[in-house]
């Protein structure tokens, strides 16, 4: 089993505070939790199920997280400040380990993930805005059983949408998209590995192909306006 040591360490190297640098992008910025627990000696992860009374993203598998309020110090205190509002998850009883660099989504907004450790014995209380809440073992997220793909064009950037299906309590939930996408970094850089299924680069490189796209939708968007 891996520690909370070791994962805090390896998290570590990827550390950054690059997601408030770009706190005055032109479509938004926002932050999410990625809530990890430990389930019978395994590292899970907890996500959320999107209501019909939401906005964007109805039904759809997310982590905790939102929007930026002018009033968030930070991306940290904006995914735990929602995380309280989705799930009454308190903050104080959230270990922080690490942000990652932020991620655009698809409707241009920059995400910031936010990775910590929760208790194991966590129960969620969700709010209108969440349908349903479950855990998935982490290293799912690296592997073949229950993965597809697809490849798309997104903002004129050549794209693979991941999904992965995990049955649990009698449920069958299908985590694709953005979340999908943050949830096979952060298995990536604790288990140390590539995922068993194909990826044209190794993981570092397909950080750095996100650091990519987020400059140049922000140079885009930054252009239109002038």
């Amino acid at each position: 089993m891996l520690s909370k040591d070791m994962v805090r360490s390896r998290l570590q190297q990827y550390n950054t505070s690059d997601g408030d640098r770009y706190r005055g992008h032109p479509l938004g910025t926002a932050a999410v939790l990625v809530p990890l627990l430990y389930k019978d000696g395994d590292l899970h992860v907890l996500l959320t199920v999107r209501s019909s009374e939401v906005r964007s993203h109805k039904g759809e598998v997310c982590f905790p997280g939102g929007k930026t309020d002018p009033e968030d110090k930070d991306s940290t205190h904006t995914a735990l400040r929602e995380s309280e509002e989705e799930i009454k998850l308190p903050p104080e009883d959230i270990d922080v380990l690490a942000r990652i660099p932020p991620i655009p989504a698809k409707d241009g907004m920059l995400v910031t993930p936010v990775i910590g450790f929760i208790p194991d014995s966590f129960q969620p209380t969700p709010n209108n805005e969440v349908d349903d809440v479950f855990t998935m073992p982490l290293e799912n997220f690296l592997q073949t059983e229950g993965h597809s793909a697809g490849d798309i064009s997104w903002k004129g950037i050549p794209a693979t949408l991941h999904y992965f299906q995990y049955k649990t309590n009698g449920k069958t939930f299908v985590t694709w998209g953005f979340t999908a996408m943050v949830a096979m970094i952060v298995a990536a850089v604790i288990y140390k590995r590539t995922p068993d299924f194909d990826l044209e680069n190794s993981m570092d490189s397909y950080i750095e192909s996100l650091r990519d796209a987020r400059s140049k939708l922000y140079a885009t968007r930054n252009s239109s306006k002038m």
